[in-house]
């Protein structure tokens, strides 16, 4: 596939870059010459006008590269037959860790034998847990929102100073705002991390937090018919009625309730709405590309409950070996050229977590090699920078960044750049990638650590 000389293509951005801060001097001299200063100080109102200056930004930058491919470009490598791996036993912490997380980010630990899951008694056919909270997202905002409906459910709550919280309809979002203004104060950004909201749980709302992978279908019933809410992150193609047809985006939701009478789970969707019924085909096959990801809060006084239920998946090292299985049986089995590249995508991440960067190489370039891989995918999963990066493909890095900041709102890729800048000895525009970094994610500690290790001003 070829693209324009990523070299033009920042100069295009520089000289785009220089038109847009003047427009943006001249709409501020307007704004504050209005008086209108104070207005746009309102975090409401703010709120309101981000969606329409995103879509300028979008704009833009459409009319500055060109139309974006929906897939990834495939990996330069050819390969003569899919690769297998096996269990790693235990694991062993990457030497060069993922931005963001240091380390797996579970407190969740086995303090008792867990219970098989074959042991456990029957659930009911259909259930929807009482007290759960829908949360409207602001803009770009589905984490935090998500995240604070599940903090609620336990009986969390944040600030209660009043301000202007409104959000349409009179919904108060402060809770969510208090959320937000720590895992996501830049509004354009584009993701938040799993290990980012569980480190505000654990941090900051004195519950726990379990994150594991390769959950399925049955595991997420088993879990709300126990009373507790799970978080998943999965591929995201409807609008806001619920109809697929737009691109494809990563999303969180909180399911509260399921039904096998219509095989639906009940969701808290943030963008779509409260009780929103999703079939359970549907969730299995966008949930692939999280990896089957999920998130259970609980209170500490119920943590051997959830271990119990969790079963071999409450020891860490065990679930990603189980998580190593399943994708890698999902890419055998599968035969539809895009979830077949994601499940592929799935055996490296993993990989990664283990420590195993030269396998997890081998098995993002298999995902590759399909060319349908979503472009956005890299807008919220950060493995293969971080595994080719482990493993000295620095153009790689470079390239994929270049391709993925067409968009704003991605510190990560801007990160990764600059790591892969900085080893092919270009500190200074290394320097530049992590300050732009902080601009879209302000305070953001993997670009202030990598600034500080180099002696390097913010």
């Amino acid at each position: 596939m070829a693209y324009t000389s990523f070299r033009k293509m920042r100069q295009r951005r520089r000289r785009a870059g220089q038109f847009g801060c003047g427009l943006l001097a001249l709409v501020v001299g307007l704004v504050v010459t209005a008086g209108g200063w104070a207005l746009w100080q309102n975090t409401a109102i703010q709120d309101r006008l981000a969606p329409r200056l995103a879509a300028l930004d979008e704009a833009w930058r459409g009319l500055q590269y060109g139309p974006q491919p929906e897939a990834l470009p495939t990996a330069a490598v050819a390969l003569a037959a899919p690769p297998t791996f096996a269990p790693a036993g235990a694991t062993t912490l990457p030497a060069t860790p993922i931005a963001e997380q240091p380390t797996l980010a579970v407190t969740l630990t086995p303090t008792l034998t867990p219970a098989p899951t074959a042991t456990l008694p029957p659930i009911p056919a259909t259930l929807t847990l009482k007290g759960a909270r829908y949360e409207p997202q602001l803009f770009n905002n589905c984490g935090p929102a998500t995240l604070t409906a599940a903090l609620v459910f336990w009986g969390w709550r944040g600030s209660e100073a009043d301000s202007l919280n409104w959000y349409g309809n009179g919904v108060d979002v402060r809770w969510q705002r208090d959320v937000a203004a720590i895992v996501k104060p830049g509004a354009r950004d584009k993701n938040v991390s799993p290990e980012e909201l569980t480190a505000f749980v654990t941090q900051r709302a004195g519950l726990g937090a379990a994150l594991r992978f390769g959950g399925d279908l049955e595991r997420l019933k088993r879990l709300i018919a126990a009373g507790f809410p799970v978080i998943i992150e999965r591929g995201f193609l409807e609008d806001e009625h619920g109809q697929e047809g737009k691109g494809w985006e990563g999303h969180y939701g909180l399911l509260t309730g399921y039904d096998d009478v219509s095989a639906e789970f009940i969701t808290q969707d943030s963008y779509i709405g409260a009780n929103y019924r999703r079939a359970y085909d549907l969730i299995e096959r966008d949930w692939r590309a999280f990896n089957n990801l999920y998130i259970v809060l609980y209170p500490p006084n119920r943590e051997a409950e959830l271990l119990a239920l969790l079963g071999a998946d409450a020891d860490v090292a065990a679930n990603l070996d189980f998580a190593l299985a399943q994708a890698q049986a999902d890419a055998a089995a599968l035969r539809d050229p895009e979830q077949e590249a994601l499940a592929w995508h799935n055996v490296g991440a993993v990989l990664f977590r283990q420590g195993r960067a030269d396998e997890a190489i081998v098995a993002f370039d298999q995902a590759r090699s399909f060319d349908t891989l979503p472009r956005r995918l890299l807008w919220y999963r950060h493995d293969m920078y971080a595994a080719y990066f482990e493993a000295g493909r620095y153009q790689d890095v470079i390239d994929l960044a270049d391709l993925m900041l067409q968009s704003p709102g991605l510190e990560e890729s801007f990160y990764w750049r600059a790591r892969a800048q900085d080893a092919l000895g270009a500190r200074a525009t290394a320097v530049e990638d992590l300050r732009a970094a902080l601009g879209e994610h302000p305070g953001w500690d993997p670009a202030l650590d990598q600034l500080t290790a180099w002696g390097a001003t913010p």
